[in-house]
């Protein structure tokens, strides 16, 4: 496994750590699936949630990831606050990291 692969790896974790058991969805989207990243490329991060979340959920996972010392900066987007053309590309074009 290359450095990069086993950054996405860690973060994956994290994600998958923070939000086990909890109604939602998670997506890898943009460029890292695209396969075109490059070093200044930001790790795109979506969540659907099915259900209203413990307050303050997402904020811990995002300081979580920041506090990774992956050296990417990592963009995570609420698809419930997105609109339908955006979430529904993500879901069509996005690797599915949860179910």
């Amino acid at each position: 496994m290359d450095r990069r692969q086993s950054y996405l790896e860690r973060v994956h974790q994290i994600v998958l750590q923070h939000l086990k058991g909890q109604p939602v969805r998670v997506y890898l989207f943009g460029s890292w699936v695209r396969g075109d990243a490059q070093r200044t490329s930001d790790i795109d991060i979506a969540i659907l949630p099915f259900g209203p979340l413990p307050p303050g959920l997402l904020s811990h996972l995002q300081e979580a990831l920041e506090e990774s010392y992956v050296p990417y900066p990592i963009e995570m987007v609420d698809l419930s606050q997105t609109d339908v053309a955006f979430r529904r590309r993500v879901i069509e074009e996005g690797i599915l990291w949860s179910d």
